[in-house]
């Protein structure tokens, strides 16, 4: 048996009406005169409280999973009844007449419960909880008075809170488990209340967003990790999850020291009892693989051998480039190039050179046009150029540009072969001209320049 004293000063209020009662009743059991007719001068009314009151002890302790027993001065069992009795396999009034000692098997005045019952003997009430015959029980003993105050024995009632005590140790367990988990996710996560205030974080909370716990429980999600240009994004989540709607989103967030970065959010409500719903937030750091994305996504538009972009990304580029200039009111000039007797070079110098070709044009193109200008290889020998012009001499002027890096490029990259580009250019209003309209001037110009018509003194075959 192992049991555990408590102070007196923190026996529950709960059962002091209840000692008063058993105390009553019990000096009824334990000390009540022979019952005559002529000698009994009880009112009647007395003696039907009385009944009353053992009834409803009666039905308590044959209902309840409690023990009650009363000892005289000298520790001998005056009393002993409950259905916890059966819970521990003593039947009630077995121990009657037994000692506490034998009861007990110590006479050590350590021992919790003889303690507890020395103690009520000197006038003190003493709570403890004890572990008896595989149960557990809560116990409280108090000193047993006469009619004139004087102790003359004990009385003692334990409840069995064996149920409770495993219930409670579940519990208990559950949330060691739980604080655990939480604290050993590889997401960082924080609990938010319906405000969106921080309740609690865990330690990758801490290691990606740089705040210790002290920084950020009390202080609102939004002021610490959201940039000020998505709070309101930030309200909004948490509305709809507080709400009960669970999200699963991509956004970007704020370290401590500024930088923003990618995370991946996934949000779930969750309630404790009555109190207002709370929102469970993770956070995965995505940067590496937005990067990735990126990367990818560069790769789908970008010419691989030139750098420049690629069909796709010039089609896509130029229609947002052509809606720019209408709202600017201004033209637009498109130039088709490709690379003279490309197979030639093939055939006689092998790919690599014939790649090389493809490369220095690409060069000379980003040498030639404004950073802001779009250049592209559409594929094989064909690069593009689509460009916004303020004056009628943008063209020739560009033309000039190109043939004057040619020039400068066969001078100081010598090759097996000089460098020699065909071009044809149109000019047009954006406003009303389709993209397809303005590569299919471009590419006749092209081509006209090649047969010789307008030949143009630019390019040197």
């Amino acid at each position: 048996m192992r049991g555990k004293l408590t102070p007196s000063f923190v026996v529950t209020r709960p059962l002091r009406p209840l000692g008063d009662l058993l105390q009553r009743v019990l000096r009824r059991f334990t000390s009540r005169p022979p019952e005559s007719a002529s000698t009994s001068t009880a009112p009647v009314a007395e003696s039907q409280t009385d009944s009353d009151s053992e009834r409803r002890l009666s039905f308590m302790l044959e209902s309840v999973p409690v023990n009650l027993w009363s000892t005289d001065a000298r520790l001998n069992i005056t009393f002993s009844q409950g259905a916890g009795l059966h819970l521990i396999g003593t039947g009630g009034n077995e121990q009657v007449g037994m000692t506490l000692y034998e009861v007990l098997k110590t006479r050590d005045p350590g021992f919790t419960p003889l303690a507890a019952h020395l103690r009520a003997l000197q006038g003190e009430l003493v709570r403890y909880e004890v572990d008896w015959r595989g149960r557990s029980f809560e116990t409280r003993v108090e000193p047993l008075r006469s009619a004139d105050g004087h102790i003359t024995g004990t009385v003692g009632i334990a409840i069995d809170i064996t149920d409770r005590k495993t219930l409670y140790e579940a519990v208990r367990k559950q949330n060691v488990y739980f604080a655990s988990l939480f604290e050993s996710a590889p997401q960082a996560i924080a609990i938010l209340d319906e405000t969106d205030h921080i309740m609690r974080i865990n330690s990758e909370f801490t290691a990606l967003f740089g705040y210790a716990e002290a920084e950020a429980v009390g202080a609102s999600i939004n002021d610490l990790i959201v940039p000020p240009e998505l709070v309101q994004e930030g309200e909004s989540f948490t509305a709809k999850v507080a709400a009960g709607e669970s999200i699963r989103t991509e956004s970007l967030r704020r370290h401590k020291d500024g930088h923003p970065f990618w995370v991946a959010i996934a949000a779930t409500p969750f309630h404790a009892g009555d109190e207002p719903a709370r929102v469970y937030a993770m956070y995965h750091d995505i940067t590496a693989r937005k990067k990735a994305e990126e990367e990818l996504q560069a790769l789908l538009l970008v010419d691989e051998l030139t750098g420049l972009w690629n069909r796709r990304a010039f089609i896509t580029l130029s229609e947002q480039a052509l809606k720019q200039a209408i709202r600017m009111e201004r033209d637009v000039l498109m130039i088709f190039i490709d690379v003279d007797h490309l197979k030639q070079i093939n055939d006689t110098w092998g790919h690599l050179a014939g790649d090389r070709a493809l490369i220095d044009t690409a060069r000379v193109l980003r040498d030639s046009v404004r950073e802001a200008d779009i250049i592209a290889r559409l594929g094989g020998d064909e690069f593009v150029a689509l460009m916004a012009v303020d004056s009628d001499q943008t063209a020739e002027l560009v033309c000039e540009r190109i043939k004057a890096r040619v020039a400068s490029h066969n001078v100081e990259t010598p090759r097996e072969h000089t460098l020699s580009l065909s071009v044809g250019a149109t000019r047009s209003k954006a406003e009303g001209m389709m993209l397809a309209d303005l590569l299919a001037q471009a590419d006749t110009a092209l081509y006209e320049q090649k047969r010789g018509r307008g030949r143009s003194p630019v390019f040197s075959e």
